[in-house]
């Protein structure tokens, strides 16, 4: 603590006439007053500053969503354009697929040697004989009619009958 110095005129203080000293003050007010103006300030009831903890959460968990919403709509499309390649592959591959079996195809039908071969192996089939073949004339066109071989025996002529006469009602 400081003790007054009582030795001191006090009648008159001399620094308040002084004018160097008080522009020394007026220019340190004029500084002071610019820094204010070129700073911010915020009024204690602006929007910025009178906003809750409430409304910056929900203002965030809107953003949030918005986000997310736009990430699960580029997820679906590149899922469909997936599906799309995937779809577009498979029918590539069904296309060449056909067409390597439709070549076959080709090849096998056209290749008597082989129906022949498959007739006589796998169904038991055989060639049809001259012998076998008897022309008929009939008033409309001409018919093909394979004769059995002559080794039939009587059961085997009364059945041929018999199909005959129900051939010819109709039956």
């Amino acid at each position: 603590m400081q003790i007054p110095n009582y030795n001191s005129n006090l009648a008159y203080d001399l620094s308040r006439f002084d004018v160097s000293e008080q522009e020394k003050q007026n220019s340190h007010r004029r500084e002071k007053q610019e820094q204010a103006k070129q700073e911010i300030r915020m009024n204690s009831r602006s929007v910025s500053r009178s906003g809750s903890r409430v409304k910056i959460l929900l203002a965030g968990g809107i953003v949030f969503a918005a986000l997310c919403a736009v990430n699960v709509q580029k997820t679906t499309a590149d899922d469909w354009s997936r599906k799309v390649a995937d779809q577009q592959s498979q029918l590539t591959a069904a296309m060449e697929e056909n067409s390597l079996l439709q070549t076959r195809l080709d090849s096998k039908v056209n290749n008597i040697g082989y129906i022949e071969e498959y007739a006589t192996a796998q169904l038991g089939m055989a060639k049809v004989t001259n012998t076998q073949v008897q022309y008929l004339k009939v008033n409309t066109e001409s018919l093909i009619e394979v004769q059995p071989d002559g080794n039939g025996t009587l059961y085997d002529t009364v059945n041929e009958w018999w199909g005959d006469m129900m051939e010819y009602i109709g039956l």
